[in-house]
């Protein structure tokens, strides 16, 4: 059902996604289906740097969603204009970076 959807994603070529890539390192794309409205939405974010979580984090004490929110504005690269002003669309976005940090995981070992 959702191959049919429109697809939305601003318009963002190879080129410009290979050029990120060059400037950020890696690059992840959000895939957004809004289902009511029968179209694909894609927004493109870099990794966060230690400045921007240190942001996150310091702005987060107060309101987690304002938090999100500067994580997504320092991170966003380009996508779907609705991504970035459609209030549905962007807390689905949000959730999606925040998995961000569950996709490294470590090891303590005890020497």
């Amino acid at each position: 059902m959702r191959a049919g959807y429109p697809v939305f994603d601003g318009g963002v070529t190879d080129e410009v996604r290979q050029s990120w890539k060059q400037a950020h390192g890696r690059v992840v794309a959000v895939d957004i289906y809004d289902d009511m409205a029968g179209e694909h939405h894609i927004g493109y974010f870099r990794r966060p740097s230690m400045d921007t979580m240190s942001a996150v984090s310091a702005v987060s004490r107060q309101d987690e969603l304002k938090g999100a929110e500067v994580m997504f504005k320092n991170c966003w690269l380009g996508g779907s204009p609705l991504v970035q002003n459609d209030a549905i669309l962007k807390t689905s976005a949000l959730g999606a970076l925040g998995e961000l940090f569950a996709t490294c995981h470590t090891e303590l070992k005890n020497l």
